[in-house]
């Protein structure tokens, strides 16, 4: 859309400069601030550099002029002739901002018919989250599920796991073997390699494919920059972290070097966390709930229940998590750049921290060992980014991309001596061309491809612990490999009828083709009914969008959209142990699900002090897949493992609904306090017509938000928050066990709420020290369906170094 410079009017003295070099930073942060307007009356313009600096010498001297930045109150300034820095003040209440994954590519939000919420890189470092499932928490929009303390399952909308789609730079995450109960794969994102994160609300098939039933995460990372003179650019970012509850202690350093042409960026982060120690103070009624009175130990050659002798410390859940990004910008002309992007995450052994301490028989432990690892996440792509002008397109991206996945699952019962370990290998390629073009300033066309393909392989074995014997086991995808492949091709256009008013709309076509191949089907005590799964599937999705807008003042959105989601590999061919005596077998008659979204949002901002925010959404599920009681083989019942259980499998729905709000407040009392409020609601049902009853649906949180007092200063900002849920009552858990409710109360999942408070001091223009408590009171409490309790009072300190 047409770019629009805002000039607000700035009361008081103006300040006065006699610079020719003027160098903007961030009043609070004292981060430098890159792109940052200078503009003159005779609207000159000129821009800072990455190293926040801006040559003012073709301005007009002996005159004013105004600084801004997206997000910052415009400063007035005068020129004259000496190097001077101004300092801009963050705003909290303002609602344009620029955003890039709504379209995939850059545009007005205020354009946008979508709800969606921006993490950027300085509320990232004042937030300071030890995880990636941490970040998205503290938005107070998403919420995150655990099982165990490297665990972090975010949910949107009241849809979690492969119904959410996740992406880094570009590069879809989502995968053949995503599964549908809780996904821990935002773990394997390191949060401190992040620019930015863009959450998108509600169904994005048009634009992203299969999974964006609830919406689309989009994790940007730290860019390589190039420099803008002769000089090589350097830019170092070193970071230590501490925290008492988990005795996490983290090393974090990032450092680029750029020319004109080459630029070089390196990113390295090292975490080990310790066992979660929970709150001390317990819920009324509630005295012995969740206590770790035991932990497991090999003493003698046998399995031992140990006395805890704190029954808050959670013994058996810490773990480390290693990772590293480098990143290379390559320009070969003009118009064109090349991105190479390789990252590297895996971490120590998981503990599952649910299952070690939650399942029970007899009065004993159920596992002696349960845990993932070590899990590894490899990604290596290339983007070509051409910005020339042709009849065509005004620009256009290609990204190629390898990914490889390790998963590995290791058990071992108590009291048995075989170890079981399977092993999930994972390799997808794929590649994206998206086009941009702008006809007569007032459409703007997006259309593109995009193909993937998934390799599955799964093996594993027993080991016993005591003789070393190895033997055969069952892998929990199918032993003679699968694969699943999609293409797809999209439209979006976007119309600016007026400078108030905007359409946009969309279409896009998806085929998927999947197949898979039993070679073993006796892992029960009666084969498996078929050896082969196979599948083709299309799907049409589109949107339609309204936006009546007036720029800082208000904005009034309707949405219409689809969403589908193919069954993957996971769906259809998994055999898994589920809690409660459950065992989860292959069904291979699913069909994709679709949803089909209506929503409303309004935005409005009185006086530039206060802004208020809403919206309704409605979203109805054909299809949708869901976990519930099955037949194997015309039995309700296998005996898997040895051990008798309840069949399910994941089945199609006929229909399910989901409606829901989400609202906000924002208010400045002046240029340094301010106050906010985010709330969200989910209530989902969906329709058993072969017993004629209306369940619950799984992943549906309760009641959720988080309300902030916000202090901004030149050296020192601040923020009093409280964080809270909603109970979520025995009637409202889901029977398909994805909610976890023997991990619950015998009254479901009590309500509760935590007090925190975070502070950020500039010691030196380069030196940052960052200090939170969070759980003030050291409640102790979980989070719906979670299966490890939340950490206690926990101090965190940082300190960084940025140059």
């Amino acid at each position: 859309m047409k770019t629009q410079l805002l000039l607000f009017i700035i009361g008081g003295v103006p300040f006065v400069f006699n610079g020719q070099t003027i160098t903007v930073r961030d009043q609070s942060s004292r981060e430098l601030l890159e792109n940052v307007i200078i503009q003159d009356k005779n609207n000159n313009q000129v821009k800072t550099n990455p190293k926040g600096k801006a040559d003012a010498s073709s301005l007009l001297k002996n005159d004013s002029a105004f600084v801004f930045q997206h997000g910052y109150a415009t400063k007035k300034i005068f020129l004259s002739s000496s190097d001077v820095s101004v300092n801009l003040h963050a705003k909290s209440v303002f609602l344009d901002e620029i955003v890039f994954s709504a379209n995939r590519k850059e545009e007005s939000k205020m354009d946008v018919p979508y709800q969606m919420e921006i993490i950027k890189q300085k509320d990232i470092e004042f937030t300071n989250p030890a995880t990636t499932g941490d970040l998205l928490q503290n938005t107070g929009q998403v919420f995150v599920q655990r099982s165990q303390a490297g665990g972090g399952s975010p949910a949107i909308r009241g849809f979690e796991a492969n119904k959410v789609l996740l992406v880094i730079d570009g590069v879809r995450m989502n995968n053949a073997i995503y599964r549908g109960g809780h996904l821990q794969d935002v773990m394997t994102i390191d949060p401190n390699m992040l620019e930015r994160t863009e959450i998108i609300f509600g169904p994005s098939s048009t634009m992203y494919g299969s999974d964006a039933l609830g919406g689309v995460m989009h994790f940007y990372t730290k860019n390589a920059q190039f420099s803008t003179d002769d000089k090589m650019l350097v830019k170092t970012n070193a970071m230590v972290r501490y925290a008492s509850a988990v005795q996490e202690k983290t090393g974090h350093l990032d450092f680029n070097l750029g020319w004109k042409k080459f630029a070089s960026f390196t990113n390295i982060t090292y975490s080990d966390f310790g066992d979660v120690m929970s709150g001390s103070t317990k819920l009324n009624g509630y005295t012995n709930t969740w206590d770790r009175n035991f932990y497991q130990q090999r003493l003698n050659n046998r399995d031992t229940m140990m006395i805890n002798p704190d029954n808050n410390l959670q013994r058996g859940s810490g773990y480390t998590q290693l990772d590293i990004m480098q990143r290379f910008n390559i320009k070969t002309g003009q118009h064109i750049t090349h991105y190479l992007n390789f990252q590297y995450g895996a971490s120590g052994f998981l503990p599952r921290y649910d299952r070690l301490n939650g399942d029970y028989s007899g009065g004993k432990f159920r596992w002696a060992e349960n845990g993932y690892g070590p899990q590894k996440r490899l990604l290596g792509s290339y983007t070509l980014n051409i910005d020339r002008k042709t009849i065509m397109t005004d620009n256009v991206k290609v990204i190629l991309a390898y990914q490889k996945i390790d998963q590995d699952r290791i058990t071992r019962r108590w009291q048995k001596t075989a170890r079981t370990s399977q092993r999930e290998d994972v390799m997808v390629l794929s590649a994206n061309i998206d086009a941009y073009k702008v006809i007569q300033e007032q459409h703007e066309l997006r259309y593109g491809i995009e193909f993937t393909a998934n390799d599955i392989g799964s093996v594993a074995d027993t080991t016993n612990i005591l003789s070393g014997a190895e033997g055969k086991a069952q892998t929990r995808y199918p032993d003679g490999g699968s694969q699943m492949n999609s293409f797809a091709v999209y439209l979006s256009h976007a119309w600016e009828v007026t400078n108030s008013f905007v359409i946009t709309d969309g279409i896009r076509f998806t085929s998927t083709a999947l197949s898979a191949r039993f070679v073993d089907t006796t892992f029960m005590a009666t084969r498996l009914p078929f050896n082969e799964a196979r599948q083709k599937n299309q799907a049409v999705t589109g949107s339609l969008g309204f936006t009546w807008k007036s720029t800082d003042e208000y904005k009034v959105s309707f949405l219409t959209n689809s969403g589908f989601r193919a069954p993957n590999i996971d769906d259809m061919t998994k055999v898994f142990e589920g809690t409660g005596g459950i065992v989860i077998v292959p069904n291979p008659d699913l069909k994709p699900e679709y949803s089909y979204n209506f929503e409303l949002g309004i935005n409005k901002v009185f006086q530039s002090k206060f802004k208020f925010d809403i919206t309704a959404y409605y979203t109805s599920l054909t299809n949708a897949l869901v976990v519930r009681d099955y037949k194997f083989n015309c039995k309700d019942s296998a005996t898997y493992q040895g051990v008798k259980s309840k069949v399910q499998a994941t089945q199609n729905a006929d229909n399910a609904y989901i409606l829901g709000l989400s609202g906000g407040v924002q208010f400045d009392f002046n240029e340094h306090l301010s106050f906010k409020s985010v709330m969200n609601y989910n209530y989902g049902r969906y329709t058993d017509t072969k017993k004629d009853t209306v369940i619950p649906l799984d992943h549906i949180a309760p009641m959720f938000g988080q309300t902030s007092l916000i202090y901004k200063n030149k050296n020192l900002d601040g923020e009093f928050f409280v964080r809270y849920n909603g109970k979520k009552a025995l009637t409202d858990y889901s029977p398909s066990g994805e909610d976890n409710l023997p991990y619950a109360t015998s009254n479901g999942m009590p309500g509760w709420f935590t007090l925190n408070i975070r502070l950020g001091f500039n010691i030196t223009k380069s030196l940052r020290l960052n200090a939170s408590c969070e759980n003030i009171t050291n409640n102790r409490y979980r989070t719906f369906a979670s299966g490890i309790n939340a950490p206690g009072r926990n101090i965190i300190i940082s300190l960084r170094y940025k140059l």
